[in-house]
């Protein structure tokens, strides 16, 4: 697993707080990472080969196939456990965080959704293909209905091509993340399993090819006007939240066993 966000990048890419990409060839068995806890996030889980099982604290026991998306909201604390079964041998799957904003959501009890991927929009264009995965894009909304407003795509791009979207004004967050290919963007190059990151602007971001094709997420957000309070597995507003779902997720953990 190759984990692209880190605490000293967070207040350039609120408000995501982490990026996570797991992939493995040649697996023979399972594996996953048993229970653990989390709090003032939403976690975003996005399988691409095989299948991932997912069950937590509040409720939710769900097997994702790959392309289904699962969503869970940690609020004031949360216990899960994942599994990632392959599939001829291979198995990859992607994790996206955002902070919850401060107040009533930020200490909510948690809940848990899973989306099937045929709920998911298609948008095909000459030589690209967009999932809209949170958000929209050309039309397409995604039915989502998540916590602040960002926008989570997953696209596809034939050689000698290019795709562009100019998303909302607000959304001036964000970042680029090559999963395979090779891609171009303001005349830099981004080559498979790097990450290029956003900055504000009024133009739309535009992405091309050469000759081989790309698949590539772009996710952008809007920044949230509170402080930032992390510790490896939760992220709050404050120290005094930070503690009580520290507690909670300890008599989670507690109650497992």
């Amino acid at each position: 697993m190759t984990a692209y966000i880190h605490p000293k990048d967070h207040e350039q890419l609120n408000p995501f707080v982490l990026w996570d990409h797991f992939s493995a060839k040649a697996v023979m068995h399972s594996a996953g990472l048993d229970y653990h806890g989390h709090s003032g996030i939403d976690a975003i889980s996005y399988p691409v080969i095989g299948k991932l099982n997912h069950r937590d604290s509040a409720g939710s026991h769900v097997t994702l196939a790959s392309g289904d998306v699962h969503i869970m909201t940690s609020g004031k604390g949360i216990i899960h456990k994942d599994t990632l079964t392959p599939k001829n041998g291979q198995i990859e799957a992607f994790s996206l965080w955002t902070v919850l904003p401060a107040g009533s959501k930020e200490m909510a009890p948690a809940c848990s959704t899973n989306i099937d991927a045929h709920h998911l929009p298609l948008v095909e264009e000459k030589c690209t293909i967009t999932k809209v995965i949170i958000g929209h894009y050309k039309g397409a909304n995604s039915p989502v209905q998540y916590s602040i407003p960002i926008t989570y795509l997953d696209v596809m791009i034939a050689p000698y091509s290019c795709w562009s979207f100019q998303p909302d004004a607000a959304q001036s967050s964000g970042f680029i993340y090559l999963q395979s290919g090779t891609s171009y963007v303001s005349g830099n190059q981004i080559q498979a399993k790097q990450m290029a990151t956003l900055q504000s602007s009024h133009l739309p971001i535009e992405i091309r090819t050469g000759k081989i094709a790309t698949r590539l997420f772009v996710v952008v957000g809007q920044p949230l006007q509170q402080s930032f309070y992390s510790s490896v597995s939760s992220v709050h507003s404050s120290e005094l939240n930070m503690t009580k779902a520290t507690q909670n997720i300890e008599n989670l953990l507690q109650a497992q066993k």
